[in-house]
């Protein structure tokens, strides 16, 4: 496990081994992404770019709850059009796009019910999200084309 200054260092490290390849740091909904992003001004949120043009139709499925296969098929649709990674530009995100590396955070499913409450995210839909991610995870894992690293989140 791992605090946040333990995190903000390891991928200090992993970073800096790693600063002319693509990077995507894999993180389920309330991991704690966003928190840090705050720490690494030159990383991008894969959202930022993700949703800009998008179709109403798009927008109309992505905006349903709870969470569903079609909603991360959806997603990884519309990641997959719209999102790259730059060298020196490590991005934080949901759907592993092409890129050399690849970091998991991890959280374990107590901490992860404490994060959703903070932000009112239904747990199930972070729970399900998260299932998928792993099995992207996993499936990337077994072509054995980038390098990955794991790292478990703490609060």
């Amino acid at each position: 496990m791992s605090t946040i200054n333990n995190t903000v260092n390891n991928l200090k490290t992993i970073f800096e081994k790693h600063k002319a390849e693509r990077i995507f740091v894999l993180g389920t909904t309330c991991v704690g992404k966003t928190t840090l992003l705050d720490y690494f001004p030159e990383a991008i949120d894969m959202d930022a770019v993700a949703f800009i043009d998008i179709t109403e139709a798009e927008a109309e499925i992505i905006g349903r709850t709870p969470w569903t296969k079609e909603i991360g098929d959806t997603v990884d649709n519309i990641v997959y059009r719209n999102v790259r990674v730059k060298a020196g530009q490590p991005m934080f995100g949901t759907v592993i796009v092409d890129c050399e590396v690849v970091v998991y955070l991890d959280i374990s499913d107590a901490i992860l019910e404490k994060h959703c409450k903070k932000r009112s995210v239904d747990l199930s839909d972070a729970l399900q999200m998260k299932k998928a991610i792993e099995k992207d995870w996993d499936d990337h894992k077994k072509i054995n084309e980038k390098e990955f690293y794991y790292v478990s989140m703490t609060e």
